[in-house]
């Protein structure tokens, strides 16, 4: 699969979704986004494929949407809206029903949609010279990729409603403190720690990361008593899966019980 501004791999049992526009810091393009929904449409059906990594080529994760689009006209009105709903709101939707995770690898500028774009993501790995940025505000506009859907339910909707609100900038330390990321690795490592991280999560049975990933983001929409019933079918599923069943043989093995 061949994209402009965009590079799709594969290294079973991972996926890599490159940005690939450096020179504009990664700033969104219509092709790009259709590479990126494409690759993530074929990665999620995918069964060699576990987890899903998004990165930035370059020095740049992504600035967000490209500033001449603004000035020509083409982002303002309708034009707006139909940007938004068909070519950048399908991404966060996608992958909130996606059960594989994704994880953003995020080096130099996360601004703006680029910024959401890392927040729709299941974890984020950082490079010391990451930073952060809800620029919308700087240039009269609010979110509209899902950061004011994912951010609050990452720090809480007091410390959203300030970085939203004033276009602070965080640096990777900051954004780690926050618990916006989860690891902050050197610059010239972020590409092997991202693999790392990838393959920590990788090293299991599929079936087991899908449920384990359906079960966190229904628990957040559904009570009690209707995650635990829907849990209860899962793991009547997974019981049944070969997976699980060449797992409970090694331990059992391993500790004798054979």
């Amino acid at each position: 699969m061949e994209f402009k501004d965009f590079i799709y791999e594969k290294a079973e049992p991972l996926a890599y979704l490159y940005l690939n526009r450096p020179d504009m810091k990664n700033a969104f393009t219509t092709p790009m986004l259709d590479g990126l929904y494409e690759a993530l449409q074929d990665a999620s059906r995918d069964s060699k494929i576990k987890v899903i990594i998004i990165k930035g080529k370059g020095e740049a994760f992504c600035a967000g949407a490209d500033i001449k689009d603004m000035i020509s006209g083409k982002l303002r009105s309708w034009g707006m809206k139909t940007y938004l709903a068909t070519k950048v709101q399908r991404i966060p939707l996608f992958l909130e029903q996606m059960d594989k995770p994704v994880l953003a690898s995020v080096d130099g500028p996360a601004y703006g949609g680029g910024f959401d774009l890392a927040l729709a993501c299941d974890l984020r790995i950082a490079s010391d010279r990451a930073r952060f940025c809800s620029t919308v505000v700087r240039i009269g506009l609010a979110p509209g990729g899902g950061g004011a859907y994912y951010l609050p339910r990452l720090i809480g909707i007091s410390r959203a409603l300030e970085l939203l609100l004033t276009g602070k900038e965080l640096n990777a330390q900051e954004a780690l403190e926050l618990g916006i990321v989860d690891r902050i690795v050197p610059a010239a490592r972020l590409h092997e720690e991202t693999e790392a991280f990838a393959m920590e999560l990788a090293q299991w049975p599929l079936p087991s990361l899908r449920a384990t990933k359906k079960a966190l983001y229904y628990g957040l929409a559904s009570d009690l008593k209707g995650h635990l019933d829907y849990m209860s079918s899962q793991l009547a599923l997974l019981t049944e899966t070969e997976e699980h069943q060449q797992c409970v043989r090694k331990i059992a093995a391993k500790i004798g019980v054979l």
